[in-house]
């Protein structure tokens, strides 16, 4: 009876060590354990038996299509795989727990062509840095001389301030604050044929239109508000001298394949920038016009001139309206996507005196992240 026992002992111990050997063996961890069980595995299997029934096959039928026996990896793949081909499936809440945010996208998700138009829209929702490069062309009945070239290098960030709700119920103010650098600039020195060159920045600009959500305005571009403006400027031929306030709205409308506008801004001087008692006031303002149509998606044929007018101006020189063309390309530099134009404008009035005739211009837009992301007094 003891002989009996201790070979039953013996025999339980030889079954036990020969178990942990098949278990601890490479060849059979990764494909074969009997005893392992896996939820997504048993799923995975659940599902082909009744995928292959449905088609009068065999689960052994396709397991003897596979070269090598199917390891842990490949199964979990065929388990997603699954989920997403069964009616009405969803992923493990395992898999779902695990997968990574999207990369923030400043743009919202947009597709091509509403970026396309959406960059155009100076109250669109989206955040950009424009940035034009020009060279601008001058002449007058002061200059008895061909035309004079100087170079001009305009800022102007396209910042969206979320006051209230979200997306299409958003109310915002999309201020524009404007700022030019002028690169050799001729000014006239008080008789004909004499000019000095300057170079230096001119006063900032900045209207701050507060936009009708979309739910609102719909297809149209409405928005209304105050304009300010600050004596930046580094040379006396570039500013007012003065503090300067006024109003500004935007007007336009966004169809399937083309959009139209205009955003005018007015200006008057509230106060002297200094001391010297200068009576000379200030009356002034510019009108930002534009027509752009959809070749394709990302191009883009159309024009987006400025108008300048100043009330302060001798007679004949008091307004500059220039028409002219552009092209327009959105694009990618790595992830940020951005929008180029380049055109062309002739004023068809200008100053009598001196001014702008034309000018060449390069226009840089990228999109980028809202620095405000969440309205300042909530709301849905």
């Amino acid at each position: 009876m003891a002989n009996t026992c201790k070979q039953g002992y013996t025999t339980m111990a030889a079954a036990l060590v020969l178990s942990l050997l098949m278990v601890s063996s490479p060849a059979v961890a990764e494909s074969e354990r009997p005893n392992r069980f896996f939820s997504e595995r048993y799923l995975a299997y659940e599902m082909k038996e009744l995928r292959f029934q449905s088609d009068d096959q065999s689960l052994s039928g396709y397991e003897t299509n596979r070269a090598q026996p199917a390891s842990y990896d490949e199964r979990q793949a065929d388990t997603k795989a699954l989920w997403a081909q069964s009616e009405g499936g969803s992923p493990p809440a395992s898999e779902t727990e695990n997968a990574q945010p999207a990369a923030d996208d400043p743009t919202g998700g947009m597709s091509i062509k509403e970026l396309s138009q959406q960059s155009a829209n100076p109250v669109s929702k989206n955040a950009y840095i424009f940035t034009q490069f020009a060279t601008t062309f001058n002449d007058g009945d002061f200059n008895s001389n061909e035309s004079h070239v100087a170079g001009n290098i305009t800022f102007q960030p396209i910042i969206p301030i979320p006051l209230y709700g979200e997306d299409e119920n958003e109310w915002r103010i999309v201020t524009r604050p404007t700022i030019n650098l002028f690169l050799g600039q001729p000014v006239p020195d008080g008789a004909p044929d004499k000019f000095d060159r300057e170079t230096g920045i001119s006063d900032l600009l900045i209207p701050l239109p507060l936009a009708l959500p979309d739910r609102l305005s719909g297809n149209w571009l409405l928005a209304a508000g105050p304009s300010f403006s600050l004596p930046t400027a580094t040379e006396d031929s570039f500013g007012v001298d003065a503090w300067c306030a006024g109003a500004t709205g935007v007007f336009g409308y966004i169809a399937e394949n083309w959009m139209l506008g205009m955003y005018p801004q007015t200006y008057f001087k509230i106060a002297d920038a200094d001391d010297d008692e200068d009576d000379r006031g200030a009356a002034f303002g510019n009108m930002f016009y534009w027509f752009f149509y959809n070749i394709t998606d990302d191009w883009q044929i159309g024009t987006n001139p400025t108008i300048q007018w100043d009330d302060k101006a001798g007679t004949g020189n008091k307004w500059n309206v220039p028409v002219g063309l552009t092209i327009s390309k959105i694009t990618k530099w790595g992830n940020t996507p951005m929008r180029l134009e380049f055109g062309a404008e002739y004023s068809v009035v200008n100053q009598d005196d001196y001014g702008e005739v034309a000018r060449i211009k390069f226009n840089i837009i990228p999109v980028v992240p809202r620095p405000i992301k969440r309205s300042i007094f909530g709301g849905k």
